[in-house]
């Protein structure tokens, strides 16, 4: 799964990379610690311009009368996200590239790792980035979803990929977000519906072995309403208590 992630350096190297409008958006504050339910900055194909627009985590299907919904799917499965209720009319016709910096996952808990206040063990926070040093661009799909009570209510709501854990994820995670490859961008955002399963599922496997690196991280991550640069730095060392 991908449950936070970063984005800040990753907004501002886009416009190196890609020609992209930005969809009235101030320039976007760096956050180093996005969790589910936050406005994130996503690139949607509008009108065949490539635009960052703001999105709310968690997507709402536009048919759904009830947007708690959006709680539960944070992250789609790329292996049913064709079949799904829920995804299959996005992943046709309403995909988007969510840029970050990387991503945090936890490693299960061990028993010679760090331990909680009551000594048990827990889990421990890793951050994953791309080995280049460029830009991550998750794969992701949206939807707009209109509250059917208050006509001014409208949502523009997304989910992230996932796929099955490359060799560098596998100690850590069985499930990896989609990490599309910029020279993929296009192709995933503009694709025709009548050609997308055949035309993209190559895009939804897992990434190569040699593109990201990862390091462990400061606990202070596990807490969402902690922001920082400092959460992606490298852990000094393992504590051998968290809290």
């Amino acid at each position: 799964m991908c449950g936070r992630f970063v984005q800040a350096d990753s907004l501002q190297q886009l416009s190196t990379l890609l020609d992209v409008t930005y969809d009235e958006l101030s320039p976007p504050e760096a956050r180093y610690n996005i969790a589910p339910a936050a406005q994130v900055v996503a690139l949607c194909d509008r009108n065949e311009n490539l635009t960052l627009s703001q999105y709310e985590w968690g997507l709402i299907p536009s048919w759904s009368k009830d947007p708690s919904i959006g709680q539960r799917l944070a992250n789609a499965r790329a292996e049913t996200v064709w079949e799904k209720p829920s995804f299959r009319s996005s992943i046709r016709s309403s995909r988007v590239v969510v840029p970050a910096d990387g991503f945090f996952e936890w490693s299960p808990a061990r028993r010679d790792g760090p331990r909680g206040r009551s000594g048990k063990p827990v889990k421990e926070p890793h951050y994953f980035s791309r080995r280049d040093g460029q830009p991550m661009f998750l794969g992701g799909i949206s939807s707009v979803w209109s509250n059917p009570a208050d006509p001014d209510d409208i949502r523009q709501t997304l989910c992230l990929l996932t796929t099955a854990a490359n060799t560098t994820m596998q100690p850590i995670h069985h499930r990896m977000p989609v990490i599309i490859e910029s020279n993929d961008v296009e192709q995933w955002l503009t694709t025709p519906e009548r050609d997308a399963h055949e035309a993209l599922d190559h895009v939804l496997s897992p990434a190569s072995e040699d593109v990201l690196v990862e390091h462990v991280v400061s606990a202070e991550v596990n807490n969402s309403r902690n922001e920082g640069e400092h959460l992606i730095a490298a852990a000094d060392e393992r504590p051998t208590t968290l809290f």
